[in-house]
């Protein structure tokens, strides 16, 4: 890491870009420090380099696959099952390994270093701002877009290695390595604290050619989005932690009141599909606030492997979400959820009534997904004798086929509508639901009641929660749920299935501190039988929730290992615990 990542010996080293000259090192071949940073249009170049580069690439045109990122989590698993694919060495425990795996783009060690050498760039571009010669409005811009890539940069590393040294300069070759390592809420206050900065320099919007750089209310929002995180369990462990509930509830009323009167908003229900597809500039620009944009060719790997299924889809692999993330979609009459004996749930009839953003996020038997009736069970018992496996379910010598589904459904967040055709796709970095879901977790652990409105904020917890229900189409979230806990608990379902699938779920359990737990760790399926209709299966087919697998998830596993070059540094730069 000393000359790779914190620790570039030259500065100019650092320049990497899709610019010629960028493309070369200055040192050797007769750029000088005047002709980067002192001619405006380079400058510009070097620092946009960190928004056309982002050093976490997700839903790229990779060919691997590695599934889902949730597939690390309790949402859902990979269809691939061979050794190496992330998820199968996560469920085992092997955590360590996904260091050095290509794939495992949450915690291998490409991915630590990336996200240092974008602070490392992001320093230098603040570093010899004094420089650029430009207009005081682009010099704001790059001084803004440094300050929010450093943040952001830090804020991925926290949540994924822990607290680490805060560096606000390049260091030089004779600076000391062995720095000492902040604890996790300090880090994430000072990412915070970088947001905020970044916030008084950006632009509340740019115009929608430059759609994908950063502004102010993204800046904003991802600031109340670290304070979140310094508040919750994990953090909470620090010697010395403070309690940031209310700070953080602040600041997610600071980004929505920004954000409103920017003009974002929620979508309506009827348009929650292209909201992540299709590219549909009125709808995705209107939600999300911060992001990016992507195209799979329909015959690409990328598509075929990592999110269409099998069969019927004539895709590969694709991910495989959990029952109990199923499980989480409440009944939409009631609002309640599927265990309540009020919810109006049958559960040999599973599929009907639910939450309508379950037949936006899930692919499930019976469902029609480009124009196929998706047929999705293990067992025909209407056969004599008996036949296992299904047209999107296929079965070889008594075992599921790998790549078909293990739990009974597959991901349909990120499916298109057209069979044959591409999928322009939008990955929401940040969009409207997760700030209010944000304040809505933050107010109820601040002011310990989700009812209480505080003078200085728009919505109680309770009416942010419903902003999030009621454009899905679902009632009030129900008055049983109005007490702390209550709340607590409807508020985290909340976000589980409204942001499933978006890179949430792992980092949300670990924070919450309950990823270790059975409900938050295994993963449970539905074997799906073919029985003759009756009163009792309605439906024609049985339904019987069965555990698949036990996941290891061990107290290390709360935070990844860190790159054993970098923690051998010095006696300041400690490994995590248990590793």
């Amino acid at each position: 890491m000393k000359n790779i990542l914190i620790f570039g010996i030259l500065i100019l080293s650092l320049i990497s870009c899709e610019s010629d000259f960028l493309d070369k090192q200055p040192e050797s071949d007769g750029y000088t420090f005047e002709s980067v940073f002192g001619d405006s249009v380079n400058y510009r170049s070097f620092v946009e380099d960190l928004v056309a580069r982002p050093a976490l690439k997700r839903h790229t045109a990779n060919n691997s696959p590695q599934g889902d990122f949730d597939d690390i989590s309790d949402n859902s698993i990979s269809g691939a099952t061979f050794t190496g694919v992330p998820s199968v060495q996560a469920a085992v425990g092997d955590f360590y390994a996904l260091r050095t795996n290509g794939e495992a783009t949450q915690a291998k060690n490409g991915t630590f270093e990336n996200l240092w050498s974008k602070i490392r760039k992001a320093n230098v571009g603040l570093s010899n701002i004094d420089y650029y010669p430009g207009s005081e409005q682009t010099k704001n811009r790059l001084i803004g877009i440094c300050y929010f890539y450093r943040a952001e940069s830090y804020f991925e590393l926290i949540r994924r290695w822990g607290g680490m040294p805060y560096l606000y300069q390049p260091l030089n070759a004779d600076d000391d390595m062995d720095l000492p390592r902040l604890g996790y809420q300090e880090t994430m206050k000072r990412a915070a604290m970088d947001f905020d900065s970044a916030s008084m320099y950006l632009p509340v919007k740019f115009p929608d050619s430059e759609w994908g750089f950063p502004t102010k209310v993204a800046a904003m929002g991802m600031k109340a989005r670290a304070l979140l995180y310094a508040a919750s369990e994990f953090a909470m462990q620090d010697e010395g932690a403070e309690d940031l509930w209310e700070e953080a509830a602040l600041a997610a009323d600071a980004a929505i009141r920004a954000s409103e009167e920017a003009g974002y908003g929620l979508v309506e229900m009827e348009d929650y599909y292209y909201l992540f597809k299709e590219q549909i500039e009125s709808v995705y620009m209107k939600e999300v606030i911060y992001g990016r944009r992507y195209r799979h060719n329909w015959g690409s790997n990328s598509y075929r492997n990592r999110y269409r299924p099998p069969g019927q889809l004539s895709g590969n692999y694709g991910t495989q979400p959990n029952q109990l993330l199923v499980d989480c979609f409440e009944m939409q009459a009631t609002g309640l959820p599927i265990d309540d004996p009020e919810s109006g749930y049958n559960p040999q009839d599973p599929y009907i009534g639910r939450d309508p953003r379950f037949e936006e996020s899930i692919i499930h038997n019976g469902q029609r997904i480009m124009n196929r009736n998706m047929q999705i069970w293990n067992v025909d018992n209407t056969q004599s004798p008996s036949t296992y496996g299904s047209p999107s379910l296929k079965y070889q010598g008594g075992d599921v086929i790998m790549g078909y589904t293990q739990t009974g459904y597959y991901n349909n967040k990120w499916m298109g509508k057209t069979f044959g055709s591409h999928l322009d796709m939008v990955w929401p970095d940040l969009r409207m639901s997760e700030l209010y879901l944000n304040f809505a977790e933050a107010a109820n652990e601040a002011w310990s009641s989700p009812a209480i409105k505080d003078g200085r904020c728009l919505y109680s917890a309770e009416e942010a929660l419903n902003l999030v229900r009621n454009r899905a189409k679902m009632p009030n979230i129900n008055s049983k749920f109005l007490d702390k806990a209550g709340f607590r608990e409807r508020t985290r379902n909340e976000r589980r299935i409204e942001l499933c699938f978006e890179d949430h779920r792992l980092f949300d359990i670990r924070r919450w501190k309950i990823a270790h737990l059975p409900e938050y760790r295994d993963i449970w399926r539905m074997f799906i039988s073919k029985v003759p209709t009756s009163e009792e299966y309605p439906t024609g087919f049985k339904y019987t929730k069965e555990l698949l697998k036990t996941r290891v998830f061990e107290e290390k596993h709360y935070l990844f290992v860190i790159k054993l070059d970098d923690a051998n540094i010095g006696a300041n730069f400690n490994q995590n615990p248990g590793w």
